[in-house]
């Protein structure tokens, strides 16, 4: 069986897919992805993994154009297209959970400026406010009042100056115009985004819990402490590793369950307690090549969760990727 490997994957990751597809027997095939005949190329190929470059809008653009394509051509793909949909995304990722009727903190998302400010000036703070994208709590910061919501919300919702509107009337239209690539795209690219705002309760808690699915029973499993006088986890670098008679049961069982209905083959979860019950802060398919995954694996058995042993991670997202390939061969 032939692997196709993405050129744009750090060379790392290329590095990490290759040994595993050799150690499981697999064929590993550079495809350039970028180039005009790449579908040529995936001939004969039945899996395709392309870890993608958080930050990379031009890699994050072609992927998503093509990986529904090569899907479509019968190649498992990690991540797939529903899993690359919700990457970086928290807007997404919120709409989704709250499609399904998966418990979250209470969230907020404006598009409407003055509905968000309308929002601000009545609600509970402290808030959380973050960027759709992101990571290691980039974007991230705690909103104490209204009047602080409300001046940020004026920063994001800001009308066009007057120095906007003379580059407008006397650079862009004239370019326009005449035909500008290059301006048309700057154009179209400026503002690809809609402006919003994203709101989220503040919890007070000392550590979330990172739970990530690698295939239909195999799970890592570690608590994230805060950062030192802070109040966000998420990039801390502070690990807890746990034994299997202390994991996070339901956690655990409702992020197998979140993957197998939406066909994850991975999938990060960042679990908070609230009241007693879990609820799920962010969700991801990308997470660093570190120790600590491979580190902190548990397998679900009939008789409960037991400690599995470390395994690449390369090798675990192969896995997962024929596991899934097996379970729609035998439901078809």
């Amino acid at each position: 069986m032939r692997v196709g490997l993405c050129n744009l994957m750090p060379a790392d990751w290329r590095a990490e897919f290759a040994r595993s597809a050799a150690g499981l027997q697999l064929e590993p095939v550079l495809i350039d992805i970028g180039a005009d005949d790449w579908m040529d190329q995936l001939k004969g190929v039945e899996l395709f993994a392309w870890r993608l470059v958080m930050g990379d809008s031009s890699g994050m653009a072609q992927a998503r154009t093509k990986i529904p394509i090569i899907e479509s051509m019968g190649i498992r793909c990690f991540p797939n297209a529903r899993m690359l949909w919700l990457y970086d995304d928290k807007i997404r990722e919120t709409f989704f959970l709250r499609q399904h009727g998966y418990p979250t903190p209470r969230t907020w998302v404006f598009f409407d400026g003055a509905a968000a400010k309308a929002f601000a000036a009545q609600a509970s703070y402290p808030l959380v406010a973050k960027s759709h994208c992101g990571a290691s709590s980039g974007g991230v910061q705690l909103i104490q009042s209204p009047a602080a919501a409300l001046q940020l919300l004026d920063k994001v919702f800001r009308k066009a100056g007057i120095w906007e509107d003379i580059v407008e009337n006397y650079y862009t239209l004239p370019r326009l115009r005449k035909g500008s690539l290059l301006v048309q795209l700057q154009q179209r690219y400026r503002d690809s985004w809609p402006r919003y705002a994203y709101f989220q309760e503040f919890l007070h808690i000392e550590k979330d819990w990172r739970v990530t699915t690698l295939g239909p029973d195999l799970l890592s499993v570690f608590a994230r402490r805060n950062r030192p006088e802070d109040f966000r986890a998420s990039g801390s670098g502070i690990w807890e590793k746990v034994a299997a008679a202390d994991l996070p049961v339901e956690a655990c069982d409702l992020a197998l369950r979140i993957s197998q209905e939406s066909g994850f083959t991975c999938m990060t979860y960042d679990f908070m307690q609230k009241d007693g019950h879990w609820v799920i802060g962010e969700i991801s398919y990308a997470f660093l090549l570190n120790a600590v995954y491979t580190d902190t694996l548990f397998r679900k058995t009939p008789g409960g969760y037991v400690q599995a042993d470390p395994c690449p991670v390369g090798e675990m997202h192969l896995r997962a990727m024929l596991a899934q390939g097996a379970e729609v061969v035998h439901a078809g």
